[in-house]
């Protein structure tokens, strides 16, 4: 059985996760590989009081709404295979899981990620067995 390749975009809708999603986007159309958009999150940071089952569930919707917007102007008119995934965990085991499961090309992430998560990167680095391919910020 011959699994499509598949390529891994790391999505928190900074400027620079954009960025890195319009380039992924355009790998995934050259290579005719599927675009998983992933937005990692935890929930360990919130107040414990708060209801987890309906926290997750905003969370998810919210990010969803935002990426709808995203994906009707970059993604829909690209005729490339992709779907989104809004998942609570740690983003290496994140990563590590979709990679485990998938015939995955690259990782891509932005610039912004890379230097706002040094630890989380050096994770990836150290872990993941998969490219890691860092997209600089458009500078306009």
């Amino acid at each position: 059985m011959i699994v499509q390749p598949s390529i891994l975009c790391i999505m928190d809708f900074t400027e620079s996760s954009l960025e890195a999603l319009k380039w992924a986007a355009g790998m995934a159309k050259k290579f005719d590989a599927h675009l998983t958009i992933l937005h990692p999150y935890r929930l360990n940071q919130l107040q414990k009081k708060e209801d987890m089952i309906w926290v997750k569930k905003k969370i998810d919707q919210d990010a969803a709404k935002d990426f709808d917007k995203i994906a009707a102007d970059l993604l829909k008119n690209g005729k490339i295979s992709y779907e989104f995934r809004s998942e609570v965990g740690f983003i290496n085991d994140r990563v590590q899981e979709h990679a485990r499961k998938n015939n995955t090309l690259f990782l891509v992430i932005g610039k912004d990620f890379a230097t706002e998560n040094k630890e989380a990167l050096n994770d990836l680095i150290e872990q993941t067995e998969v490219p890691l391919v860092i997209i600089p910020a458009n500078k306009h």
